[in-house]
């Protein structure tokens, strides 16, 4: 399990950076999750019985795109909201109107939910797998960030000739294994709560080795974070590198004291800002005196979304059908040369494409996450709800980050939002096997093989 496991984050966090869908990247995670499915449903079931949360979340996800590629008679499909111009359509051009789906492009409803298959294999997983191997999970997504926060100094220093994945990307900053600088910033700032849990239950016989390779670790995560030259980095970043050192690295810093707690941080800091300085930390400073947020394309966007969301409710577009159906209700005068593929409010998108399946999912998840956070804050001391904590940290930071962009559209991300929910479950009790000879015949065959190992 923990194998299987392993390669399924590691290639969804590697392969599935793509913002669109369909690429081919996708479907190595995609593939890979097939098994890992198949193994972790039947050990997860028990789990899933005793938490109806956890089965509320996994069914609730995987049916409403299923109910969504369901096929509907032809009078009562023509008689869902916003399905009117389609039925013109087929209409004019003198095609008969067949039994169609919820979906208004199902084969984009198809790739989404395709999508899932490894966040919910990772999470299925992670409820049957013991701390431990939970913890060494952490420490492989770990080392991805890390290896992501090396390809951005490769790329940034490549210029637009850089070693890019994508060919559609942001060019000349870092976005390591993703397509848009904002996604790998969302990647780092996710896993420094993370990476620092799973550092601190390392066991090790030097404490100070080990909070030298923290120290190294964050360094790095906050590196790439400043590479990426988003605002967003520099916002989120900044929050998460707060909330780690107060809710996951709690116990140790109790330890150090606070006058020496305050002096390792302020000696971090100094050592890493002539760095950031270095390469772009006062071009994100720049851009937030020379751009007007309020000028930003994506509230524009945001704004054109809603009619075509009040025109679907409560049936919805469909899900993954966005990037298609929104030309259909943008206004002349906010039309833009590039392809909007996103709604640039994850919240808002949502919505569009699932209607009020979409709504309930969300209201249900937000009241599961605020009680998970209670009971990880306030129920769990500093040390046994670490892992808890820091799952919290990292969903909230990119649920807020959702508000004005889509980090969870893309499979490496919403498959670690996935274990970071899955961490919220307390993890089995470590098995016990008890060994038992049977029989004569066992007892004899036992003494007829020690006869040849005379002691």
């Amino acid at each position: 399990m923990f194998w299987f496991s392993g390669a399924v984050l590691a290639a969804s966090l590697v392969f599935g950076g793509a913002t669109s869908q369909g690429l081919i990247f996708e479907a190595i995670p995609e593939l890979m999750s097939l098994p890992l499915l198949a193994l972790a449903l039947p050990r997860a079931m028990p789990f899933l019985k005793s938490f109806p949360s956890a089965l509320a979340l996994v069914v609730g996800v995987i049916a409403l795109p299923c109910l969504q590629l369901i096929p509907l008679p032809p009078e009562l499909w023509r008689a869902l909201p916003g399905r009117d111009f389609v039925a013109e359509i087929l209409t004019a051009a003198q095609a008969p109107l067949s039994w169609r789906p919820i979906s208004l492009i199902p084969s984009e409803t198809w790739r989404a939910l395709l999508s899932l298959l490894p966040a919910v294999a990772i999470f299925l997983a992670i409820l049957s797998l013991g701390r431990d191997a939970r913890r060494r999970l952490l420490l492989v997504a770990l080392a991805i960030g890390v290896a992501s926060a090396v390809l951005g100094m490769l790329q940034v220093l490549g210029g637009t000739s850089g070693p890019y994945l994508f060919t559609i990307t942001n060019a000349g900053t870092a976005v390591g294994f993703f397509a848009n600088h904002n996604h790998l910033a969302a990647l780092e700032y996710a896993l420094l709560p993370l990476g620092a849990a799973a550092l601190a239950e390392t066991q090790t016989q030097s404490p100070a080795f080990l909070v030298a390779i923290l120290g190294a670790v964050a360094a790095a995560l906050l590196f790439a974070l400043t590479l990426t030259a988003s605002r967003s980095a520099m916002i989120l970043g900044g929050v998460s590198a707060a909330a780690t050192l107060a809710f996951v690295l709690t116990p140790e810093l109790t330890v150090l004291g606070r006058r020496r707690s305050l002096a390792l941080i302020a000696a971090f800091a100094l050592a890493l800002l002539p760095i950031a300085i270095g390469f772009g930390f006062l071009e994100i400073l720049s851009r937030f005196e020379k751009q007007d947020l309020g000028e930003d394309l994506r509230w524009m966007i945001a704004a054109n979304t809603w009619p075509g969301l009040k025109s679907y409710f409560p049936i919805g577009a469909g899900l993954g059908t966005f990037p298609n159906v929104y030309p259909l209700h943008e206004r002349a005068a906010d039309l833009v040369p590039d392809l909007v593929n996103r709604a640039h409010n994850d919240g808002l998108e949502t919505l569009f494409e699932g209607g009020a399946g979409s709504l309930l999912l969300l209201l249900g998840f937000m009241a599961w996450l605020g009680a998970s956070t209670y009971r990880a804050f306030v129920r769990e001391d500093a040390v046994k709800g670490r892992q808890a904590r820091a799952g919290v940290i990292a969903m909230s930071l990119l649920l807020i980050h959702s508000l004005w962009d889509y980090p969870l559209r893309t499979i490496a991300l919403e498959t670690l939002f996935c274990f970071c929910a899955a961490l919220q479950f307390a993890p089995p009790a470590p098995r016990r096997f008890r060994f038992r000879i049977g029989g004569r015949g066992e007892a004899d065959r036992v003494a007829h093989n020690t006869r040849h190992f005379p002691a």
